[in-house]
């Protein structure tokens, strides 16, 4: 089971199996579209530079708003059940 991530037009770009630490890097292990094995390595420098992304108001109202967002998505995949039976 990892996360999966997807593209604008709802294809699968990469799904996340696995994070692990290797000496000073951080390897996140992946399928890249969903399919080909790949271990991408962050860097302690690109460590750092991802918090300037991190501090971006649309992470910030979404990581505040996530309750909302996941209740949201749960209650609609709930109705789509319904509706097919």
């Amino acid at each position: 089971m990892g996360m999966t991530v997807y593209n604008p037009d709802g294809s699968v770009a990469s799904v996340f199996t696995g994070i692990k630490r290797d000496k000073n890097t951080l390897v996140l292990q992946q399928l890249a579209l969903g399919q080909v094995p790949m271990d991408v390595i962050i860097t302690p420098e690109e460590a750092v530079k991802s918090m300037n992304m991190g501090c971006s108001l649309g992470l910030i109202t979404f990581i505040i708003f996530f309750p909302y967002f996941w209740i949201r998505h749960a209650m609609s995949k709930e109705g789509k059940k319904a509706d097919s039976t």
